[in-house]
């Protein structure tokens, strides 16, 4: 069984000291097999949400030249917040595979 996708997010996310939102779109469509706008978007939503919780933090922006998601679209850097970590430290998910 997979791990849920935000699950998935916060763990790519815990192994680096930042990572941009289009290499994790990247990993999180390899990971469970999808493709399409649809599910790049739905991706941008859960980053969106886990920020918003406070478990994650925006470390830098770009737009994106074309190479990435689309051109001109706003790309951001993201690190696990400390709150994050500690959140992940009690669910299990900073030891998680």
């Amino acid at each position: 069984m997979k791990l849920h996708q935000k699950g998935f997010l916060l763990v790519e996310i815990s192994k680096v000291r930042s990572i941009w939102d289009s290499e994790l779109i990247a990993k999180a469509l390899k990971e469970y097999g999808l493709t399409g706008s649809y599910w790049v978007n739905s991706l941008c939503v859960a980053l969106d949400e886990l920020a918003a919780a406070g478990l994650i933090v925006r470390v830098g922006s770009k737009l994106d030249d074309g190479k990435q998601l689309a051109p001109g679209r706003l790309l951001f850097n993201w690190r696990l917040s400390e709150f994050g970590r500690s959140r992940m430290r009690d669910t299990g998910l900073l030891n998680y595979p």
